[in-house]
């Protein structure tokens, strides 16, 4: 089982070795594992990613354009897939290191850790079940087995009057798998102590032949027709003594194959632990049927469920990257609309006081600069107009400037604006500036509009909890009413 936590690990350290000659830009802050796996996931979608064309999606593309331009495009694309495959490469790592230390853990921390003997618990601990495997010399597996290991023994006291209590209690929990007294054709069990009862109880049986004292069957010896044996319980408290007598009928089962060699070992396992019963440690048979044995506890090995959650988690993290990046973008667009009404009034502002629309977006622009020079906030719209006014000093055209800067701002508002800019632009400032004022009245009832929805999408968020403190109230007063009648 260790390999199977270790094949991803491996897996790992060759793609390192593969992946050591990649550059990354001199930008990337990722240092130590990070930076590794940043590498790492950079060669795999080059080499893989990239040329199959898988989990390609124009979505993503168009994302990352609008919000870090068009200007090295395929190296963000890059990075962003390298970034979200280190998260899933990282996770599955995680896992498998998790469960190898669980895997190791439960074994080192096993009560047999010798393969020899099995750990009790202190006194006071109580009984430690277990599930054990015996294994013989040449690795083929004997059979598992459940074992009772009892705690180390120290005086109890008991209280006389509820020796009648467990009395009638004690037929029943001896039984074991069987129906009743009268039809026994199972294993007894002859228990040491009864839960909820301070007594040590100790057994003697009429016919060893048929019970020994812990209850086990030797269906070898029942007649065909049953045998009838006597058990007596004797109960212990300091030099108190009590016993009972209880009869079983014993009739012959069939057993199969493994039921013998469950039979034969359980004789075995308890010899042990009658031997060790003071001891710190209970021995365990070293061989059977002339053949050595070798024991270990089961365990459920929760380590690779760990491995595979954190895999199916890195997986969920790849796909939940998609919706991080789309998110950013519904972001950009709210505080886009939000935006747009303060900006067709400044425009409105300076047209009225007679500049060009070239001088204002060039004054816009440089306001803006020097606020964000002084920690104000960045602004989507005001980056924007930034990008279009270093394309006019680069001698791009008033038109095109304009209609791209509806573009990248997307939504229905800037398409407006920017028509209106790019369309007016023969007809002067007297024609363009009735237009932006309208334009502007326009953005603020927009604007109210969305206010207004918004605080109904508010009030009916709150109608919750308000029936919920409603509800409360009611109890509150209506409980100590009732119980005042």
């Amino acid at each position: 089982m260790v390999f199977i936590y270790l094949i991803i690990p491996g897996l790992l350290v060759s793609l390192w070795f593969l992946a050591k000659d990649e550059e990354l830009d001199q930008d990337v802050s990722e240092e130590g594992i990070s930076r590794a796996l940043l590498k790492i996931s950079l060669f795999i979608y080059r080499k893989c990613v990239k040329k199959s064309g898988f989990f390609w999606g124009q979505k993503v593309r168009d994302y990352l354009s609008m919000l870090n331009g068009r200007k090295d495009l395929e190296k963000k694309i890059a990075y962003y897939y390298a970034h979200k495959i280190s998260v899933t490469l990282l996770l599955a790592v995680c896992g498998s290191i998790l469960s190898l230390v669980f895997y190791a853990t439960e074994r080192l921390n096993s009560p047999v850790s010798d393969g020899k003997s099995i750990e009790r618990n202190a006194p006071g601990m109580g009984t430690r079940d277990m599930d054990l495997v015996a294994m013989g010399d040449n690795g083929q597996k004997i059979g598992e087995f459940h074992v009772e290991v009892e705690e180390q023994k120290y005086s109890e006291k008991e209280a006389e009057e509820m020796f009648d209590l467990a009395s009638q209690e004690l037929p029943k929990e001896i039984l074991g798998k069987n129906e009743s007294l009268d039809h026994v054709n199972d294993d007894l069990k002859l228990i040491k102590q009864m839960e909820g009862y301070p007594f040590e109880l100790s057994w003697s049986v009429d016919n060893l032949d048929i019970c020994n004292y812990s209850g086990e069957i030797d269906f070898d010896n029942v007649p065909d027709d049953g045998a009838v044996i006597t058990l007596t319980a004797t109960y212990k408290y300091n030099e108190h003594r009590w016993e009972q007598i209880i009869y079983a009928h014993v009739t012959t089962p069939e057993l199969t194959s493994q039921q013998i060699v469950q039979k034969e070992m359980k004789a075995l396992l308890s010899s042990k632990q009658k031997e060790s019963e003071y001891e710190e440690r209970m021995s365990l048979p070293e061989s059977f049927h002339e053949e050595g044995v070798i024991w270990s506890e089961k365990r459920e090995d929760t380590g690779l469920w760990l491995l595979l959650f954190m895999i199916v988690g890195g997986a969920v993290s790849f796909v939940l990257k998609d919706k991080e990046l789309k998110q950013k973008i519904e972001d950009r667009n709210n505080q886009l609309i939000m935006e747009y009404p303060g900006l067709v009034s400044q425009m409105v502002l300076y047209l009225g006081a007679g500049m060009t629309m070239r001088n204002i977006v060039a004054r816009l622009s440089e306001n803006y600069s020097r606020k964000r020079e002084n920690g104000v906030p960045q602004s989507v719209v005001y980056e924007e107009l930034v990008k279009s006014n270093r394309e006019l000093k680069l001698g791009k055209s008033e038109v095109s400037v304009y209609e791209d800067f509806g573009r990248r701002c997307t939504g229905q508002q800037y398409a407006r604006l920017s028509t209106l800019l790019s369309q007016n632009l023969r007809k002067g400032n007297s024609e363009l500036l009735r237009l932006l004022n309208e334009e502007s009245m326009k953005a603020f009832e927009d604007r109210l509009d969305r206010a207004r929805k918004a605080g109904e999408e508010a009030g009916t968020k709150l109608l919750l909890p308000m029936v919920l403190m409603l509800l409360i109230v009611m109890v509150i007063i209506m409980i100590p009413a009732y119980m005042t009648f």
